[in-house]
């Protein structure tokens, strides 16, 4: 990755932290632009397009980074964020997808549970809700 992408990466991460969601998707954009296998660049995108309202796009923006993913961590963190647009979308059987994909990667197994357990809310399948719950907060212990 060249220091330009990761210069508006940084430029896109301040604007997001600042609310500004136009600034943000700009520079934010042009890193992927220049480096389209920059995972957290890919991921940063999507949460300032879905902060814009624009989870459609939020998640094409995901799904295209998945087959570019460096790593697995990467690809979970996609699948995650990618439950979390999803969820906030209404797609909730494709958010409750994306959240299983990322479950096989350690370490994402708060997120995982706190994101089903979302989505099993909304669902109102309040049992499965209360046991992804346990499972966050058991997991939030170990960390």
């Amino acid at each position: 990755m060249s220091a330009v992408a990761r210069r508006y990466y940084e430029r896109g991460r301040a604007a997001l932290a600042a609310d500004d969601l136009e600034s943000a998707q700009e520079a934010l954009r042009a890193a992927l632009d220049l480096a389209p296998g920059f995972g957290n660049a890919r991921v940063a995108y999507a949460v300032a397009l879905a902060r814009a309202n624009d989870t459609p796009r939020a998640a094409a923006v995901l799904r295209t980074g998945l087959p570019r993913a460096t790593s697995a961590i990467s690809a979970a963190a996609m699948q995650a964020t990618l439950g979390d647009v999803l969820t906030m979308g209404g797609d909730l059987f494709g958010a409750e997808d994306a959240f299983q994909a990322a479950a096989s990667t350690p370490g994402f197994e708060a997120r995982v549970a706190s994101g089903l357990a979302r989505v099993y809310a909304r669902l109102g399948r309040f049992r499965e809700m209360a046991a992804q719950l346990q499972i966050a907060a058991g997991a939030a212990k170990a960390e």
